[in-house]
């Protein structure tokens, strides 16, 4: 049961403590459980991003890095500083940085998105792939994303959300008990029943735009992707 004083229905220890435990099996889940059009929603997030060559930029919790790398496929002379709370994610994303061979990989570290370890106006840009559902108290993160925001910097969140079309809805519930199935497969049943259900507790799009605008941030918009399943919350820093 989600506690009163948080956004979220667990705890960010037992956020973190979970994503230790299914980081192995991250992508390979989410690859299945997306069918493969997660990769194509990070891409479509870094374009409406449209980083700039030498830009420095932050993505906020992110997990195995993916978005980061996106990021620098698009940039490659961009420098990218990525941060999560859970290490053993971290340490899938160091491995695949090595892997990849980007040529300026990001700079993994540990740290809270209530709590960003940076001074004010410093980044060019912000990203959040898959995190922001996650996050205890939303607001106060939209506050430090903005306070380390350089003014005239977008804010790009990719996030999973719950479709608001009645038709999309009845094939969404037709496909969700496959989730914690396919996440079974991969070790960890209950890890993606919380995830479903993260998804129906998330605040509708309506609501999550507005909290943009209580941060501060101005030409606030939401962009639906598979049918509404996902959406992109896109925000700018004013001049």
């Amino acid at each position: 049961m989600s506690d009163a004083s948080r956004d979220t229905l667990i705890s960010a220890n037992e956020n973190r403590e979970m994503f230790d435990r299914i980081a192995s099996t991250y992508d390979t889940a989410n690859r299945a459980i997306s069918l493969g059009l997660d990769i194509g929603w990070r891409r479509k997030t870094i374009e409406m991003l449209a980083p700039m060559e030498d830009g420095l930029y932050l993505d906020v919790g992110t997990g195995t890095g993916d978005l980061a790398m996106e990021l620098l496929a698009h940039v490659p002379k961009a420098h990218v500083e990525a941060i999560d709370p859970s290490e053993k994610m971290l340490a899938v994303a160091r491995d695949k940085a090595l892997q990849l061979g980007v040529s300026r990989r990001p700079r993994f570290q540990n740290a809270d998105a209530l709590n960003l370890p940076m001074p004010n106006t410093l980044f060019d840009g912000i990203v959040c792939g898959f995190c922001f559902r996650n996050i205890e108290h939303r607001q106060r993160a939209l506050s430090e994303m903005f306070r380390v925001m350089k003014p005239g910097g977008k804010l790009l969140i990719l996030e999973a959300t719950y479709p608001e079309n009645i038709l999309v809805r009845w094939g969404y519930k037709l496909y969700t008990p496959l989730v914690p199935l396919i996440g079974k497969l991969f070790g960890d049943g209950d890890a993606y029943s919380y995830l479903l259900d993260s998804i129906e507790d998330f605040p509708r799009r309506d609501a999550v735009t507005g909290m943009f605008r209580i941060a501060g941030f101005q030409g606030v918009s939401s962009t639906p992707l598979a049918m509404g399943t996902v959406s992109i919350f896109e925000g700018r820093k004013p001049t």
